[in-house]
């Protein structure tokens, strides 16, 4: 946790500041919440990308940095919102620990509730244990604070596993996918598996880890516990250890606005996109032309 708060201050954001630190075998990754460098050397920081802001959130950031995330614990001085919360479970994310002192700061004054009724549900749902730390003073031993704790033997329910395989030839695979979803939205990309093996990832949208279409929450807010193809892809490649080829990304519809932003955080600039006519919602095409027009995207 120390590695967190100790950069905390660095972050550029000027009045929410958030830090993370992801640690596994044999790595530990920090970042803060930040702005993109393509957003921030061509659009600014005042911007909102379609409706989704324009900055990658501090825990999303240590995902996109890591080589493989898959029961990594991640440290983080504020509590999370439910979309990182979701891209955790996504990414495989076994144990969560959180500053005590973010209980008190911007985000949770504002929006506790979301923390409360999504953030911990969408944990519980898919076994990650969650623990406050509280820091220690001077001569003070460090305390631990078990929120949540999944049993012994829980396995939480997948809707849609996202089909991994061996990678033959991109019009195939995508001739493939298109029969499999049809008009369903889905992401397909190639990618390198960490023995240097080429591999097909094919996802579609599907309730949050631990969460069935016949059991999922519909959330009359700005949140929602389904997560979008492209965010899914993203961070089942973070999971799974896997490169995606920047050459080869593709997405039946026009991405959602939070999804473009998190594929430029992720160091992306070029995508397929399938039917330039569909999207969720009407904030997609916006932030994609935004994207387009400031030459930070490019659609192939």
């Amino acid at each position: 946790m120390q590695a967190a708060v100790d950069i905390v201050s660095t972050s550029p954001h000027p009045t929410n500041k958030i830090a993370a630190t992801l640690a596994g075998d044999g790595f530990a990754i920090s970042r803060t919440n930040a702005w993109p460098l393509p957003i921030l050397n061509t659009i600014g920081t005042t911007a909102q990308i379609g409706n989704s802001s324009s900055t990658i959130h501090a825990e999303t950031a240590c995902i996109f940095a890591a080589d493989k995330t898959n029961a990594a614990s991640l440290f983080v001085t504020d509590p999370p919102c439910p979309n990182c919360m979701k891209n955790m479970a996504e990414a495989g994310i076994a144990k969560l620990y959180i500053d005590h002192k973010g209980f008190d700061k911007d985000w949770v004054k504002r929006r506790g509730d979301s923390f409360e009724t999504m953030s911990m549900r969408v944990a519980e749902k898919a076994g990650m244990d969650v623990f406050v730390i509280y820091r220690p003073k001077k001569d003070q031993e460090q305390k631990f604070e078990v929120i949540s704790r999944h049993p012994p033997g829980y396995k939480p329910k997948i809707e849609n596993p996202a089909k991994i395989e061996p990678f033959e030839n991109w019009k195939s695979a995508l001739n493939a996918a298109q029969k499999t979803y049809g008009d369903e939205p889905f992401a397909l990309a190639r990618a390198t598996n960490q023995n240097g093996e080429s591999v097909s990832i094919l996802v579609d949208r599907h309730p949050t880890i631990g969460y069935t279409y016949e059991t999922v929450e519909n959330k009359q807010d700005k949140y929602s516990f389904i997560l979008q193809p492209i965010n899914r892809l993203l961070m089942i490649a973070a999971k799974e250890g896997l490169t995606l080829d920047a050459d080869h990304i593709y997405s039946s519809r026009i991405p959602t606005s939070r999804e473009l932003v998190n594929f430029i955080g992720a160091g992306y600039s070029k995508i397929q996109i399938g039917d330039r006519a569909s999207s969720r919602d009407e904030h997609g095409p916006a932030a994609l032309s935004t994207l387009i027009e400031s030459a930070i995207i490019s659609v192939l």
